[in-house]
């Protein structure tokens, strides 16, 4: 005999209805995509995050750790073209950024993928979350950080091999003489993607680059 309660659930994940979680399309929401129940299982990111470059021109902020149900929703997102989930964890960065801080960005760049990468996955999910930002922000992407080379995946590499897998793979072409940039990723494990493209965004001359990462992973 079939189960009635998992074909509802089957039923669910092939005819999104938004008024349903976006993770456990269980109960019903209204405007935050997240029903309390899921958000109270992902756990807020605690352990100090060093800078590096100073203060008074970057800044780098994780919200969540990548763990539980949040984790495998990312895996959804970024392997499984769970691209739905661009609306919830779009949210979900919005309400955790400092508003008196986001007021003085002057455009939302995000973390490019390789052309290669884009073939295969068919889209970039920083980018996505970027433009959720964009939309509630009102203020404009930046489209202008490129990938520029094929890189191994970081994935597999020690902390040292990430930061060399990296170097020199980003590009910015054009000059951003005084902005102030809001750099977005979904997953900081070493740090070295940011690292990096912060170096190129400061070649351009930019004058504050804030990253944010939806979660991280120590």
């Amino acid at each position: 005999m079939r189960n009635c309660c998992n074909d509802k659930k089957f039923l669910k994940s092939f005819f999104f209805n938004e008024d349903y979680c976006f993770f456990c399309k269980d109960n019903i929401v209204k405007d935050f995509y997240l029903c309390e129940d899921c958000i109270s299982k992902i756990r807020k990111y605690d352990k100090d995050i060093f800078n590096d470059y100073g203060e008074e021109c970057f800044k780098k902020d994780i919200i969540f750790y990548y763990s539980g149900m949040l984790k495998t929703k990312i895996k959804e997102f970024k392997f499984e073209n769970g691209v739905y989930l661009k609306k919830p964890f779009g949210k979900l960065i919005y309400e955790n950024l400092d508003k008196s801080l986001i007021e003085k960005m002057d455009y939302i760049a995000y973390v490019p993928s390789s052309k290669k990468k884009m073939k295969l996955r068919g889209y970039n999910h920083s980018k996505l979350l970027a433009e959720e930002i964009s939309k509630y922000s009102n203020i404009p992407l930046f489209d202008n950080l490129r990938k520029i080379k094929n890189t191994k995946s970081q994935h597999f590499l020690s902390l040292e091999e990430r930061s060399v897998n990296l170097q020199n793979s980003f590009l910015v072409d054009c000059d951003l003489s005084g902005k102030n940039i809001l750099l977005l990723d979904d997953i900081h494990t070493s740090g070295a993607t940011i690292d990096e493209c912060y170096k190129e965004l400061k070649k351009a001359n930019c004058n504050f680059v804030w990253a944010v990462c939806l979660c991280g992973v120590f």
